[in-house]
């Protein structure tokens, strides 16, 4: 049996060693780690609806949902383009990412393909680029496991089902495994999902109009060489088809005074495919004593299908565009100590857009919801060492990062006539990260990390009506940030904890403000601010068999925004403090749990809990689709939970959800979360 207990859903969670790779590059355990970290297992990702809702529960992280298919993490404050998403490594991230909440980070991975989540929160620049700022994201893919010298070919099958009574969904996945020896190793799959319309709460009940389909598919080969390298080809994709975006639509219902939408239909097709190829390596002397090196190629292709009456005619319009990014990460060390790299990106970018008014196709657009026919290079080198002084382990690191784009064919927002963009930019980043030891199995840990972004295609060239109608602005500069963190962590016998509190300064943020009445328009301009925030994660063993586990978050924030109405020019109007975008409510996660029979069977509970969210800043006070007058209120959820390891190989939990069936909504969401709800998870292998 080539799988058995390798992909069940009854893992003990264990206290011991939590090895997380994303935060210096190299395997370290968690604990050793100036940083604040946070894992997920199999367990938590087979059982989520999706890999971004997996998130939900984390200290200072919100996964607000625009719609049922499109999700978005905030990581201390930040979304979109503020955070990196990497698969294995490789970046996700593009340059049509948006500022504020997309759908990218639901339709990128298929989280039944992956075997941990390694979150870092804050800035992580030095590493992972210039939008590595509210937090890091690393999903580390399952493989087929090496065999064993003289084992021959051997092979073996998976089956997972999911079943949601309030999602009235269905998710089937099957995997192939195959190892010769202990040469290569091979795993394939393919997953099909089918998601209903969503039923909340009462009395909202049956959400219609939030249902869509998606079908993923994935291939991984490991190869062990005879000196030593280890090689890997990947390639992976997930393929939505019609998310609708229902809170613009007259399907929309209303939520404490939330206005409805008025499109017919607001469709959306997403693609995102992913291929890398990866050599690693140690003990290979020198400058180069370690390391890895990927060439990866990853295709984003996205289109919107709407349909609305405007100015008594019928108009529908479909746009999109195509984003190919070519790769190449080298991430080395040397026999002395310094870990080094660089990174290389190409991006290919086109868009389209069309419309057709009471049937007649109308004049054909100079570019879609970003500029046509544009290129975006971005290259950078790294450097960072770990010393030791005195009491303290220290890692200072540094990052120098040439960015350009050339757009040829982008509307120009006086004239509406066609022009070409040209930019570039250089930025230097640095990080002081401190950790010290106050016993055996517990330390203090400091940091001080700087951020840097360059304005982005999107912010740049943007011609798009998501939740507002905004136009190019080609003047924007770099955003700089800065954030210093105090930590505690420890993990001893029957107790474990990491407690943090962080602040982070913002220059020249690039923010958007309602220049209208109705806050459908926004003008972009550069702006300071801050945040700061509280974060806890606490798990006490206080019985054999027993784990409760407390994740709380609270965060506050403000940043410079431009406020006034119909007929003011923008760069003439006021400029006033006022809370950062969907502001996080203080949120609390507490459950219990307790496991039996050598770990084959387990039950649980849980409250999960989030706060008025009162404190809004002038675009969310217009967002009137998605967030009630005076801000979205408190909820708090309850649900029970229970697993069977039936046999080695066939695994099987239950899911109890929102047991008193209440009606709530994520702050910024545009759907309410699920109603009273039943989840089964079956995992078999053979």
């Amino acid at each position: 049996m080539i799988v058995a207990a390798a992909f069940c859903l009854l893992q003990e969670p264990s206290p011991q060693h939590e090895i997380v790779v994303t935060a210096t590059a190299t395997p370290q355990d968690s604990l050793e780690l100036p940083w604040s970290t946070s894992l997920l297992g199999y367990e938590d990702l087979a059982t989520a609806r999706s890999f971004s809702e997996s998130l939900r529960a984390l200290p200072s992280v919100l996964v607000q949902k625009t719609a049922y298919g499109q999700s978005s993490p905030y990581i201390r404050g930040l979304t979109g383009y503020h955070n990196v998403l990497l698969v294995d490594g490789v970046r996700m991230n593009h340059s049509a990412f948006r500022a504020g909440p997309n759908q990218y980070w639901s339709t990128s991975v298929d989280p039944l393909t992956v075997k941990q989540v390694e979150l870092v929160r804050g800035p992580n620049s030095v590493l992972y680029g210039s939008d590595a700022i509210g937090g890091t994201v690393n999903a580390v893919t399952r493989s087929s496991p090496r065999g064993e010298e003289g084992a021959g070919l051997v092979a073996g099958n998976g089956l997972h089902a999911r079943w949601a009574s309030a999602e009235g969904s269905w998710t089937g996945r099957v995997e192939g495994f195959w190892s010769q020896d202990d040469d290569w190793s091979l795993m394939a799959g393919a997953t099909s999902r089918e998601f209903g319309d969503l039923t909340a709460g009462e009395p909202t009940g049956l959400q219609p109009g939030t249902g869509y389909d998606e079908l993923d598919g994935d291939i991984r080969m490991d190869r062990w060489t005879s000196t030593g390298i280890h090689l890997t080809f990947a390639a992976r994709t997930v393929r939505q088809d019609d998310v609708p975006r229902t809170h613009k639509t007259t399907d929309s219902i209303s939520f404490n005074g939330t206005s409805p939408g008025s499109e017919n239909y607001r469709l959306h097709d997403q693609t995102s495919d992913l291929v890398y190829g990866r050599a690693e390596w140690e003990d290979a002397g020198g400058l180069m004593d370690r390391g890895e090196l990927t060439a990866s190629f990853h295709r984003t292709d996205e289109s919107r299908d709407r349909e609305r009456l405007k100015s008594g005619q019928l108009r529908r319009d479909i746009q999109g565009f195509t984003v190919d990014d070519w790769g190449f990460l080298a991430r080395l060390g040397t026999d002395s100590g310094w870990d080094w790299g660089a990174e290389v990106h190409h991006e290919k970018v086109d868009s389209f857009k069309n419309e057709w008014r009471d049937g007649v196709l109308q004049a054909p657009f100079i570019q879609g919801p970003i500029a046509d026919d544009a290129t975006v290079d971005t290259a950078a080198l790294y450097l960072q060492r770990e010393y030791q002084l005195k009491d303290w382990t220290v890692v200072p690191g540094f990052r120098a990062t040439r960015a350009r784009i050339v757009a040829n064919s982008v509307e120009d927002p006086d004239t509406g006539n066609q022009v070409s963009l040209s930019r570039s930019w250089d930025g230097v980043v640095g990080s002081l990260r401190g950790i010290r030891w106050t016993g055996e199995d517990s330390n203090v840990f400091v940091g001080l990390s700087q951020g840097f972004r360059n304005p982005s295609l999107y912010d740049l060239t943007s011609l798009d009506e998501t939740s507002v109608v905004e136009t190019p602005e080609f003047d924007l500069e770099p955003e700089y940030f800065l954030q210093a963190e105090v930590g505690t962590q420890g993990r001893e016998k029957n107790l474990a904890w990491q407690l943090s509190a962080w602040q982070t300064w913002m220059s020249d943020m690039i923010i958007r403000s309602p220049v209208e009445s109705s806050g459908s328009e926004v003008g972009k301009d550069n702006a300071d601010g801050w945040m700061h925030g509280l974060e806890a994660d606490v798990t006490w063993r206080f019985a054999p068999g027993w784990e409760a586990r407390v994740m709380a978050s609270w965060m506050d924030g403000e940043v410079d925004q431009r406020v006034g109405f119909d007929g003011v020019v923008f760069e003439d109007l006021a400029i006033v403090s006022a809370p950062v975008d969907r502001l996080m409510p203080l949120q609390a996660y507490i459950s219990a749990r307790r496991t039996m029979n050598g770990g084959n069977f387990w039950y649980e509970g849980w409250a999960w809990t989030m706060g008025d969210a009162d404190k809004l800043s002038f675009r969310d006070e217009r967002d009137t689709s998605r967030i009630p007058s005076g801000g979205t209120p408190a909820f708090m959820l309850f649900g029970l939970g229970t697993g069977w390891r039936l046999s080695e190989d066939v695994s099987l939990s239950l899911q109890l959800e929102n047991l008193t069936d209440e009606e709530y909504r994520v702050h910024g969401s545009g759907i309410n979360g699920s109603g009273r709800s039943v989840a089964v998870v079956l995992d078999m292998s053979y």
